[in-house]
């Protein structure tokens, strides 16, 4: 009994390591807009997440990272992936494309995870979590829609469906490791990995453009997004994969236009109605696709509590 009264607790710490995890990637748009103005895509990248490694270093060791995890096949691929394809290719795509495209193509996020979690776990979806996911995506539309969808090239909106497609394989790869490894420990060796694949794009970058040239101001920012927007929020993900499936997981990410919304508003950028509305529908479907969630994982464990007590009967 103690076993299964566990459970629902680690979903509710899972689920309360995604919304903090949401809250910090929703700070970065605009931030990240604004010294994209100072500092090339590559390099803010490479600092943001070497700054990440750093803060995270001294807590993986405790929990067993060694650095030739960084090296091995299942890491780098994670750390390709997660890291090094997916925020460079979402910062390159911001160079040509709008803020709002970009918002709108990485909202498809949870159903191109929600497609590789049936092919690759072989996850079985409800069709509560299929309409939690239409939902949202139409929620972050409306909340998207005051850019015009024309202000982006089809270069910079193909590179950030390039960078939705790196996110969905990095979830499903990290719904595997975290089996296997601390989440502590998970992240760290990604941002190692994936910092070896950023350094080629560092120096290209720095050999056409020269180097960054940051006040700081600019450090105080790239040290937040470092530690509290890359570290940290990659820690609770991974963490949050240990008791929610990929697809579920996945699904939190519609939030995070919501809450990027939140912040402009607090950094007195205006807000629509129409926007408000979305939002409402965002958070309406991840309501949905976690509480289809809960049932499945209810019934699941009074069927467990059920063929248990069974098994105590024959056996008096």
């Amino acid at each position: 009994m103690a076993g299964l009264s566990s459970s629902p607790n680690r979903r509710a710490y899972g689920i309360a390591a995604l919304l903090a995890a949401v809250l910090l990637w929703g700070s970065t748009f605009i931030i990240t807009k604004l010294i994209l103005q100072s500092i090339g895509p590559f390099a803010l990248t490479f600092l943001r997440f070497f700054i990440g490694f750093l803060g995270l270093l001294p807590f993986a060791l405790r929990q067993g990272f060694r650095p030739r995890l960084i090296f091995q096949p299942a890491f780098l691929l994670f750390g390709l992936t997660g890291i090094a394809l997916f925020y460079s290719l979402q910062n390159l795509g911001l160079v040509y494309t709008s803020a709002g495209n970009a918002s709108l193509i990485e909202s498809s996020i949870p159903a191109v995870t929600a497609l590789l979690s049936v092919w690759f776990l072989r996850e079985r979806l409800p069709v509560w979590r299929w309409m939690g996911i239409g939902l949202s995506i139409a929620g972050v539309v409306l909340v998207s829609s005051s850019s015009p969808l024309g202000a982006g090239s089809l270069l910079g909106d193909a590179l950030v469906f390039g960078a939705v497609l790196a996110f969905a394989v990095y979830t499903i790869q990290g719904r595997r490791l975290v089996l296997d490894h601390p989440p502590v420990v998970t992240t760290t060796a990604s941002f190692g990995a994936g910092l070896l694949f950023l350094l080629p794009g560092l120096l290209w970058e720095s050999t056409a453009a020269g180097l960054p040239h940051l006040g700081i101001s600019g450090w105080a920012v790239l040290l937040y997004l470092g530690l509290g927007t890359s570290a940290l929020p990659m820690f609770l993900w991974n963490y949050s994969l240990q008791s929610l499936n990929a697809s579920e997981a996945a699904l939190y990410t519609s939030l995070v236009p919501v809450a990027g919304l939140a912040f402009a508003v607090l950094f007195g950028e205006g807000v629509r109605l129409l926007q408000l509305l979305g939002g409402a529908m965002a958070i309406a479907g991840v309501w949905l696709g976690h509480h289809s969630a809960s049932a499945v994982h209810s019934l699941q464990s009074d069927a467990s509590s059920l063929q248990a007590a069974v098994r105590n009967e024959r056996t008096l």
